[in-house]
């Protein structure tokens, strides 16, 4: 293809006129390259001295190639010497978890014979809490119940457990213990003890009702062990001020009561709360006095006072707990054993 170029030339002469007639025609790539190269040559004389790597009016520091850091840096004569190789560390990510040891045949026990509620406490105190809740799991497995809520109640009691796995325990002793019978059938078994409310008003009926109800749960969660009767304590001064604190505690009956620790509270206006925060406070005696016994300190958590005594004190420790304030009630006066020493004696 090209193009047809008419060339005009002006009308008054010139020596350097030539006569033209036709057309001119001349090549597209001819055009193309001229135009470009007018472009590129008028870019190339207008920036030729500009310089685009600088900011304008900036002065920059010069360039520094590293001779001075050399010079700092200390000049090792003997390079350390290592011998064998060199093994590279593991990533954290991939480092397995130690697995845990399979529960055998030893661990579990014989299961033709009926257990006791301290079962599995040797186990329990040389293993971690994953071991105890793998052997409750194979318990499980062979149709052993309340075996496995004895190996649950073990985290709770013996083991060095943290917060989650005490939570954990407390879940599966949740599951598991409704399904299951309760663990006293004998009436004559059960251990009694009086659940103290002191107070200096006249007790309302809702504050009866409370203490009725952490009497009852009591009775539940120990399996049917330990007998609560409430008591109310009250010294009805009617001037005493309405919010008056209020005393509970727990002890055997008669006039020379065993008793455990006692806790003094507040109880606030609305009476909803009566329940949750007496049924707290009873944990707090219980827990202190079993404490004093060897149980492992409990943990803060932020469970109710109806999940703390239902879950958090194994059927284990109320037995012990009721039994310890018994022994205590049972024992004699050392005095009083002198005495009857000597009388004897003198016969």
């Amino acid at each position: 293809m090209f193009f047809s170029l008419r060339l005009f030339f002006c009308a008054s002469p010139s020596p350097l006129t030539l006569p033209l007639s036709g057309d001119v025609r001349i090549h597209w790539a001819l055009v193309v390259l001229s135009v470009i190269g007018a472009i590129l040559l008028t870019w190339h004389l207008r920036t030729k001295d500009m310089n685009f790597l600088e900011p304008a009016g900036v002065d920059l520091p010069p360039e520094d190639n590293g001779s001075e850091i050399a010079v700092l840096q200390p000049v090792i004569d003997d390079q350390p010497k290592i011998t064998g190789d060199i093994i590279p560390q593991e990533n954290p990510e991939k480092i397995k978890e130690p697995e845990i040891l399979k529960i055998t045949e030893s661990d579990l026990g014989d299961l033709e014979a009926s257990p006791g509620l301290d079962e599995y406490r040797e186990f329990a105190s040389k293993n971690s809490p994953d071991r105890l809740f793998e052997l409750s799991s194979t318990l499980r497995a062979r149709g052993q119940f309340q075996r496995a809520l004895l190996a649950i109640e073990r985290v709770i009691d013996t083991s060095k457990a943290d917060p989650e796995s005490l939570s954990e325990a407390a879940k599966g002793i949740a599951a598991l213990s409704p399904t299951l019978p309760r663990w006293s059938i004998d009436s004559t078994s059960e251990f009694s003890l009086n659940l103290h409310l002191g107070t200096s008003k006249p007790p309302s009926d809702p504050l009866k009702k409370a203490i009725l109800d952490v009497a009852l749960l009591i009775r539940e969660s120990s399996g049917d062990q330990l007998d609560i009767i409430p008591t109310i304590n009250s010294s009805d001064n009617p001037q005493a001020p309405e919010n008056s604190p209020i005393a509970l505690w727990l002890a055997t009956p008669g006039d020379e009561p065993s008793s455990s620790s006692l806790i003094t509270l507040r109880l606030s206006n609305d009476e909803a709360e009566f329940f949750p925060e007496i049924s707290l406070a009873v944990f707090k005696a219980i827990r202190s006095h079993l404490t004093r016994l060897g149980y492992p300190t409990p943990l803060d958590v932020e469970d109710s006072g109806r999940d703390l005594l239902s879950f958090r004190i194994t059927r284990l420790m109320w037995r012990d707990f009721a039994r310890s304030l018994h022994k205590e009630k049972d024992e004699p006066d050392p005095e009083e054993t002198e005495d009857e020493s000597d009388t004897t004696e003198q016969d």
